[in-house]
């Protein structure tokens, strides 16, 4: 897996939750803890753009729990372990490659967040973007993942 990946908004409104009873180990729901511990450790580092932070500040308005917290201090104070990215231009060639993919529109700017030089990961439980993840790796050096 790329060392660098972009997180989808919906793992993290799904990790927005409160932590108030013990997990069982192998669910989902520590599963996405599991990624945002990794991501506050330096194991992964996160790519997000201004197009995204917007999103993640809409969709999760009021964080839950600690490890959302932390991630929104992340991103606000850490320029050493996030890293701000956007594919410049995207242009109707990159778009057709998407679509070709199956990759669907409304996500194109998660997309772009994750096209890097060198490649890198978009974490997601999306079917929809997870069934795209070979197109998109030929495409654009971008794999798509489930959080583990």
């Amino acid at each position: 897996m790329p060392r660098e990946c972009v997180v989808d908004t919906t793992v993290l409104q799904k990790a927005n939750a409160p932590l108030n009873r013990e997990l069982r180990e192998h669910s989902q729901f520590a599963s996405r803890l599991r990624l945002l511990t990794h991501l506050m450790e330096g194991r992964l580092t996160l790519l997000v753009s201004s197009k995204l932070f917007q999103e993640y500040r809409r969709q999760i308005p009021e964080p839950r729990n600690d490890k959302i917290k932390a991630l929104f201090e992340l991103i606000s104070s850490r320029p050493d372990r996030v890293i701000f990215n956007w594919k410049p231009r995207w242009s109707g060639a990159d778009r057709e490659k998407a679509r070709g993919c199956r990759y669907p529109k409304e996500d194109d700017h998660v997309l772009r967040t994750a096209v890097r030089p060198h490649g890198a990961a978009i974490i997601t439980e999306e079917q929809r973007m997870l069934n795209a993840d070979s197109c998109i790796y030929r495409e654009f050096r971008v794999h798509i993942f489930e959080p583990w």
